[in-house]
């Protein structure tokens, strides 16, 4: 592959990530706020393979130019002389004698741009959630309120020594300690209005260490799509929804356990009011509470798939 091919293929990558942020599909890839930069990163791919090839076109053009020039010297000056026969001797050559001076594997670069252009794989879906699906008991705690109480941060008062609650006795989330002695943390008032909306993430983290049951008492929207029922589980499905810290690479799944048969088919959309079941989540189940169902509609995709 000689240089200008590999500037096209420059200037293609950079036109790749320009048109997957513009028509906004770069978000089943990354968080939002990474669209500027991609855009930056694309444009200054496209300058900077232009230019490359702008500078082989010339550089060809004026070797040219020099071998015009030689050769009408040389036809002037002196008589014709054979050109002298070509040196393969610096070519590196693999056990079968091949030369690999002119490898194609660089082309490989042209198939994940192929990929997204044509393909334009999907955001993560229940497929990610059953081979990522874990203990949610510590997930986001960085977003919410500072506990309060022996098992709160040191900050707030409390003896643990980190952010994480535990029940006190140096047990953090996660053991059996959890069941034990349920630890709790302050949350802001729910939002006015009947069946207030919420992200996924909020909603666990509210069923697992609101002591107000604020989840619990009130009906309450969410969005996510289905999923399997997950460990721990033997009967019903999942409503899960995948949060992301920087990109798709980092991403962990939070879910909420529907007991019943699901009405609809794996990775669809769906807007739920759902409230949580006091006590349901446990480590024997992940920490993935049970909910009850109000009502549950289809919906398409959100713009952004991914909770942060």
């Amino acid at each position: 592959m000689n240089k200008t091919t590999q500037s096209v293929l420059i200037v293609l990558l950079g036109g790749l990530l320009i048109s997957i942020t513009v028509s906004g599909r770069y978000t089943s890839y990354v968080k939002p706020g990474f669209g500027p930069l991609l855009v930056i990163a694309g444009v200054i791919l496209i300058l900077v393979g232009v230019l490359s090839i702008v500078t082989g076109i010339r550089g060809d053009r004026k070797a040219d130019l020099q071998m015009e020039a030689d050769a009408a010297r040389g036809t002037d000056t002196a008589p014709s002389v054979p050109a002298p026969p070509v040196d393969h001797s610096h070519e590196e050559a693999d056990g079968h004698g091949h030369s690999h001076d002119r490898s194609k594997a660089p082309w490989l670069i042209l198939a994940p741009i192929l990929v997204l252009l044509l393909l334009a794989p999907p955001a993560l879906g229940a497929d990610a959630v059953n081979r990522n699906a874990g203990s949610q008991a510590l997930q986001g705690l960085t977003g919410v309120a500072s506990a309060t109480g022996a098992g709160a941060d040191v900050a707030a008062g409390g003896s643990s020594g980190g952010y994480a609650p535990n029940d006190g006795s140096g047990h953090g989330i996660g053991t059996k300690a959890f069941a034990k002695q349920r630890p709790t943390m302050k949350f802001a008032a729910l939002p006015a209005g009947q069946d207030p909306a919420l992200t996924l993430k909020e909603f666990i983290m509210r069923a697992l260490y609101d002591g107000d049951n604020s989840v619990s008492d009130n009906n309450i929207t969410v969005v996510g799509f289905i999923a399997g029922a997950g460990d721990g589980y033997t009967s019903g499905y999942s409503l899960a929804r995948m949060t992301i810290s920087c990109c798709a690479a980092d991403a962990s799944p939070m879910r909420v356990h529907i007991d019943a048969p699901a009405k609809y088919a794996v990775n669809t959309w769906v807007s739920a009011v759902i409230s949580a079941q006091v006590g349901t989540a446990d480590s024997g189940n992940d920490y993935v509470p049970t909910v009850d169902v109000v009502s549950m509609t289809p919906i398409s995709q959100p713009s952004d798939p991914y909770e942060h």
